[in-house]
This record gives C-alpha cells, sequence and structure tokens, in this order.
C-alpha cells in the first residue's frame, strides 16, 4: 500500500471544494450544506500551508463571491465562513481544548455576523429584526400555501396562520440566539471534519484527546440559564427578548451536554450502531426527548450521572 505524499495531501481540501461545486451545480438544495462546510478546506489549508497560503485562499473565493453574488453576500462570507475557518485554524494550531476552540470560534464569528448585518441594514429602512420578521412569515405564507393544497380544512387554515402571526415576532425578536447556535454548530461540524481528515493523514498530534461522550459545560453557566429564565417568564420589553435569546443558547448547551451523556452510556453497554441510529432520530424528531435530554444536560450538574467529577477529584 503506497502512501500518500504531501503535495497529494495539499489537494484533498481544493478537490473536495470542486466536488462540492459540482455537486451544487447539479442539485441547488446543496447549498446550505456547501455554506456550513466551506470553513473545513479553509482551515485544513491553514494547518498545513500556514495562515498567510490560507488568507490568500480566502481572498480569492472573496474575490470570485465580489464578481459572482456582490458585495454584501461576499462580505458576509468573510464574517461567517473566512473568520470562522481563521479563528478555527489558529486555535487548533495552539493546542486548545476542542470546546475551547468551538466556543470561541462561534462566539467571535457570530458578534461580527451581527454587526455586519447592522451595518448592512443600517442605511435601510428596514431594521434587522424586521428583515428577519419577514422572511420568517414568507415561511410560514409557504407552509400555509401547503396546507391549503393537501385539503387541510379552512378553519385549521386559519387558526394557523394566527399563530404564525402571534409567533412571527418572537422568533425575530431571538435572531441573536439561533445565529449563535447556527455558528456553534457549524463550528463543531468543520472541527470534526477537520480532526477527521488530519488524523487519517498526519496523527493527532494538534488535537486534545478529549471524548465528547466526557464533556461537561462550566458549572456556572447554571446561573445564566437560571437568570435568563426568570427573564423571560417575569420580564417585559427589552429584558424578556434578552432573556429568550440567552434561555434559547443555554438550552442548547445542555441539550448536548445531555447528548453527551447519552452517548456515554451508549457506549459503555456496547450498544449496537443501529440502535444509536434509531435512538437519535427519535431524539431530533421529538420535542419531549429534547426536552428530556436538555434536562438530562442540566440535571448533570448535580446528579454526576457519568461520575466524571467524582473520578476527576480523586485523581488531585
Amino acid at each position: 500500500m503506497t502512501e500518500s505524499t504531501p503535495n497529494q495531501n495539499f489537494l484533498v481540501p481544493i478537490v473536495l471544494v470542486f466536488v462540492l461545486f459540482l455537486a451544487l451545480a447539479i442539485f441547488p438544495p446543496l447549498g446550505a450544506l456547501i455554506g456550513v462546510l466551506s470553513p473545513f478546506p479553509l482551515v485544513f489549508v491553514a494547518l498545513q500551508k500556514g495562515r498567510q497560503v490560507s488568507i490568500a485562499l480566502m481572498a480569492l473565493v472573496f474575490v470570485t463571491l465580489l464578481l459572482l453574488v456582490g458585495a454584501d453576500q461576499a462580505t458576509l462570507f468573510l464574517a461567517e465562513y473566512a473568520l470562522l475557518a481563521l479563528l478555527l485554524g489558529e486555535m487548533i494550531r495552539y493546542r486548545l481544548s476542542a470546546d475551547r476552540c468551538i466556543a470561541l470560534s462561534a462566539v467571535v464569528t457570530s458578534l461580527v455576523s451581527l454587526v455586519v448585518l447592522m451595518v448592512l441594514f443600517g442605511d435601510q429602512e428596514t431594521s434587522v429584526k424586521v428583515f428577519f420578521e419577514e422572511q420568517i412569515r414568507a415561511h410560514f405564507a409557504q407552509s400555509m400555501k401547503s396546507f391549503e393544497s393537501i385539503g387541510e380544512s379552512p378553519a385549521e387554515v386559519a387558526s394557523m396562520k394566527a399563530f404564525a402571526e402571534r409567533t412571527a415576532e418572537s422568533f425575530a425578536g431571538s435572531y441573536p440566539a439561533f445565529l449563535f447556535i447556527g455558528s456553534l454548530i457549524s463550528t463543531a461540524a468543520n472541527y470534526a471534519l477537520v480532526r477527521i481528515a488530519w488524523t487519517r493523514l498526519y496523527g493527532s498530534g494538534l488535537f486534545s484527546e478529549g471524548k465528547f461522550s466526557e464533556w461537561i459545560c462550566l458549572e456556572n453557566l447554571v446561573w445564566l440559564f437560571i437568570g435568563s429564565g426568570v427573564a423571560l417568564f417575569i420580564g417585559q420589553g427589552e429584558i424578556e427578548e434578552a432573556g429568550l435569546n440567552v434561555f434559547l443558547v443555554m438550552l442548547f448547551i445542555y441539550f448536548i451536554q445531555g447528548l453527551s451523556i447519552v452517548v456515554y452510556f451508549l457506549k459503555a453497554r456496547n450498544v449496537q450502531v443501529f440502535f444509536w441510529f434509531v435512538l437519535f432520530i427519535l431524539i431530533f424528531v421529538q420535542p419531549l426527548l429534547i426536552g428530556l435530554v436538555a434536562g438530562l444536560g442540566v440535571f448533570d450538574i448535580w446528579a454526576d450521572f457519568r461520575k466524571l467529577r467524582i473520578a476527576s477529584a480523586e485523581d488531585i
């Protein structure tokens, strides 16, 4: 079996980019997937050839987007994906833990993206919140047409329209939380892909040995969760809106911790992969199970289901 040369390894992310764009040409809905995964080749090149080569590649992509889709989309690419790739590459190079790489990159890129959105809409009559509200209403309207086309009763459609009107403003007010959660998901996906690809080609020397099944979020974050819940349920106006955003972010973080607990026990019991697949499908399609997994993450602070804190205390 012949080993791949460094030049061949360098071509891996570049070839992947062309494969993704070819898939986009054949099947346009893959555009969202390409957007989420676009930092992966940039991070890989940054780790392999250095930040200068990576920045040059980012500049090439920026100029291409500038010529093809305009300044706004090219600027959003820099704020959301190029900056993410640069930060993630540098933090991996400094051998920070996975959770710090993901959290810090997501925080910075989401804040910069929020500022860029405000600047882009600053000279327009439509604010960022109103823009998101209009987009949500448009999606709801499209869904209503689908329900009408499949023969839903007029009374049910009218009820759903009323619900959509009531919730559109609330969803629009929580767009910072969804922006940050989306950034977390994108960062985690790209970190995982880079880690898998780099480990296969060069070994795991750059990456920490921490396991997702043993991940624990900071215990003090529970006060943010409690405080945001109080602000959400008894606050009004901007206080309620801020509470909603923080509460959604914290709920997502504890959901991830709950998933790590589930993975820990699946691995401990040597459960077959097929049952993993079935269980995770059930979790993601059932809101009740999503809530239960998030609750598992919250109560792990006191219950220590995996006994990891006890083991850490004994090692000291």
